[in-house]
């Protein structure tokens, strides 16, 4: 593994997070319902790319392995 690898990874979290956020506020603020729907399909995939990154941080860092466990995660 480069040693890049991690923290492009936690950069990688740290971008969908913003993602998830952007699109949550901008359906937020609209009341057309096709708009909500549309973006709310995308925020929703935003969520899964957070979660099939953590999973891979998880698989290459044992640190953070065993804080994802300590915590039930």
């Amino acid at each position: 593994m480069n040693n890049n690898d991690l923290e492009n990874l936690r950069e990688d979290l740290v971008g969908e997070l913003q993602a998830i956020n952007q699109y949550q506020e901008h359906i937020d603020e609209t009341d057309n319902e096709k708009i909500k729907k549309v973006l709310s399909h995308i925020r929703d995939d935003e969520k899964e790319h957070f979660a099939e990154l953590t999973k891979l941080i998880q698989e290459l860092d044992e640190v953070q392995k065993e804080k994802f466990q300590k915590e039930g995660l």
